[in-house]
């Protein structure tokens, strides 16, 4: 079985966490989608079409479908009963191209990160979820589904998260090097370093090494600094990597980095290939993230949508998940316990439900100014 990332688990284009926790977003009950409004009626599910076109990031797909190459146990229960020749997915590349693809496309599901979640509910592209047919919902981190509700609605169940870093090696760059995210700027690694091809993550990562406190509400002025602080950056880096599997990971096999911008599986399977590394604690704090389930505002497959989503957030595929490929996982009844790696659980914080919400983690959050975080991105890569 070939391992997999976040960005493809979460990109083939996932972090070790542990499973349990986070924190949560919203509240932990059993909330009704339809607080405040009438509520909908939806036909019974054999009225249904039963085919879901869904956003996804690859390596996510549902057991039991032929694009699920990696033995994950989530969405068996779903394909099991339905099949899986109704699923098509459509994959993320990062978190704005998801956005971007969500105005252009209508999907009945998506599997994006919570930074862009007002995004999707200010364009109208999902609806809330009626949380009461969603049994495994009650077992969810109330931390983090309380940050994914607006306006007391539930806009977004979460399922996975992770942390975000720098992963180096501990035998080519010097400890006294090792100590922040201005590694990236250190000359002496030249053409050792691999930087993520996403524009808020390194405005974020600029924006941490740069001392702004609010990494995701930079004023005009700091994101004209970021910017420029990335365009000086830029000839250290061998490459912006897209794929963590197909570019960053080779490479760093390979020795033709050392350095790089990583979730936690790549520091699992660096050490399982026996490369002398570290997941870096930056003195600025690590990056945070959570991702989950929107549910798309036109589906007609309304109630497979959250049987699917159901056969995701159950406890035996949210354990299963967090042993395949070492992220967090928004169930809050995952335990360290579960975990079979017990040294990885203790390093990566597996059980803790305050492990996003740490003083040395920055949890990655909406960006007000997100238009003009993609335009300066895109201007550093044209210098």
């Amino acid at each position: 079985m070939q391992p997999m990332d976040r960005r493809k688990f979460l990109l083939s284009a996932a972090a070790v966490g542990g499973g349990v926790l986070l924190g949560g977003c919203g509240s932990g009950g059993g909330s009704s989608s339809s607080a405040g409004s009438p509520k909908k009626t939806h036909p019974p599910i054999g009225q249904e079409p039963g085919t879901m076109n869904i956003l996804e990031w690859q390596g996510y797909e549902a057991n039991g479908t032929e694009a699920q190459t990696y033995g994950m146990l989530a969405g068996k229960d779903y394909t099991g009963k339905f099949g899986p020749d109704g699923l098509k997915y459509t994959y993320i590349v990062n978190d704005t191209q998801a956005v971007n693809k969500a105005r252009s496309v209508q999907f009945d599901l998506m599997h994006p990160c919570i930074e862009n979640l007002q995004d999707y509910v200010n364009d109208g592209l999902v609806q809330p979820w009626d949380t009461n047919l969603l049994p495994s919902f009650k077992n969810l981190n109330p931390t983090l589904t309380k940050k994914g509700q607006i306006d007391g609605k539930q806009y977004f169940i979460p399922w996975d998260w992770g942390y975000a870093s720098i992963l180096y090696r501990t035998d080519k760059v010097a400890p006294e090097d090792a100590t922040g995210w201005e590694l990236f700027w250190n000359e002496k690694y030249k053409g050792r370093i691999a930087m993520w091809d996403g524009a808020q993550s390194n405005f974020e990562v600029a924006a941490l090494y740069l001392g702004f406190p609010e990494m995701d509400n930079l004023t005009p002025d700091q994101v004209d600094q970021a910017k420029e602080a990335l365009i000086t950056q830029k000839p250290l880096n061998k490459f912006y990597w897209k794929s963590e599997y197909s570019d960053m990971q080779p490479a760093f096999k390979a020795g033709d980095i050392w350095i790089s911008y990583s979730w936690q599986d790549a520091y699992v399977n660096m050490k399982a290939a026996g490369l002398e590394v570290e997941f870096m604690d930056p003195s600025q704090g690590k990056l945070g993230w959570t991702c989950g389930f929107m549910l798309g505002a036109t589906t007609k497959n309304y109630r497979h949508a959250h049987q699917y989503v159901e056969s995701f957030i159950n406890h035996a595929s949210c354990v299963d998940m967090v042993n395949l490929f070492y992220y967090g996982s928004a169930d809050a009844t995952v335990l360290a316990s579960d975990v079979k790696d017990k040294d990885l659980a203790t390093k990566l914080n597996i059980g803790d439900p305050t492990a996003l919400s740490g003083p040395n983690v920055n949890l990655q959050s909406w960006m007000p100014n997100e238009n003009d975080v993609a335009l300066a991105w895109e201007e550093v890569h044209a210098a």
